[in-house]
């Protein structure tokens, strides 16, 4: 594979990306449901093509999710080994603002998957099955067979992050493949990219505190990439870090592209952001033409006073 390669000689989508600061705000992938299988690999791409996977089990999950907002990932602990024994876990995640959930599910046999009901982690309300999970899980992508900076830079990140007190596991891709290293929180569906080591570890410790690097920060999965790319533009101006410090009110399209309402303890704002085309890129290393990415940007921010 002929990596792209930057004008200061770094390789990769990423390190493109990284040369040229294509915007990382609005970048999360959308998605509210989520469908996580341990299986330690090795991984293919597609994910649910990959050795060892129970191919009448995967055919029926994947029948039950078709048309459903259920995003299927493979997962597994940090630097695990392929195969092995024992129990393994799975996991449903509902991704909102207001009702967020996750519960885990233990199985021994893959066998044992095909009679849950995966697209309830589409619904608001958690499911009578399954252990409640109270924690945050952080899914780093490394997914080599996807994309080579994946691999490269999500791994070491993985590692990292697997010295810490969070509960961190590998994931087969989750989009984005020119930002890796890439870093998903759920439920809260807070996507990070751009990470290395030291700023995952700095992004986790925050985000465990309430708080979000405004940096690395892509967007939240159940929002439009509109409404993430104006909710980052107005925690920038407002010098906003808490986790819940911005509220998605409204969005409207307009002629000029979509007018976004988010509340602050400072008041109501309108955000207009205007859908525009990017420069050609490659969207990942394998890619075999560049693309034209739609990127959100922000061209106002109006505050509204609120109203008593």
């Amino acid at each position: 594979m002929r990596l792209p390669t930057a004008p200061d000689g770094s390789r990769g989508c990423s390190a493109l990306a990284r040369y040229t600061g294509e915007q990382i705000a609005g970048t999360a992938g959308r998605t509210v449901g989520w469908l996580l299988i341990e299986h330690p690999g090795p991984w293919r791409h597609p994910a649910f093509s990959s050795p060892g996977l129970d191919r009448d089990v995967v055919s029926a999950l994947a029948a039950r999710i078709t048309g459903h907002d259920v995003r299927p990932q493979l997962i597994k602990r940090p630097g695990a080994q392929r195969g092995g024994d024992g129990p393994r876990r799975a996991y449903l995640a509902h991704v909102s603002r207001t009702s967020p959930w996750v519960r885990r599910i233990d199985f021994t046999d893959q066998a044992e998957l095909a009679g849950i009901d995966v697209t309830a982690a589409e619904r608001p309300e958690p499911p009578d099955f399954g252990v409640p999970v109270d924690h945050t899980l952080y899914l780093v992508c490394t997914h080599a067979k996807k994309d080579p900076c994946c691999a490269v830079l999500g791994r070491p990140v993985a590692a990292a992050l697997a010295g810490t007190e969070a509960e961190v596991w590998e994931t087969t891709h989750v989009g984005g493949d020119r930002f890796a290293a890439n870093l998903v929180a759920l439920p809260q569906g807070a996507y990070f990219g751009r990470l290395d080591p030291e700023s995952a570890v700095d992004t986790v410790t925050v985000f465990e505190r309430g708080r979000i690097v405004p940096g690395n920060f892509r967007g939240r999965c159940s929002d439009s990439s509109a409404v993430q790319a104006a909710e980052a533009a107005l925690r920038a101006r407002l010098g906003a870090v808490g986790t819940d410090e911005v509220t998605h009110l409204g969005e409207e399209d307009t002629p000029e592209g979509v007018r976004v309402t988010l509340g602050h303890d400072r008041g109501l704002y309108t955000v207009s952001v205007a859908r525009e085309e990017g420069d050609a890129c490659p969207a990942t290393c394998s890619a075999l033409e560049p693309s034209r990415p739609v990127h959100h940007r922000v061209t106002e921010i109006e505050g509204l006073p609120v109203r008593v």
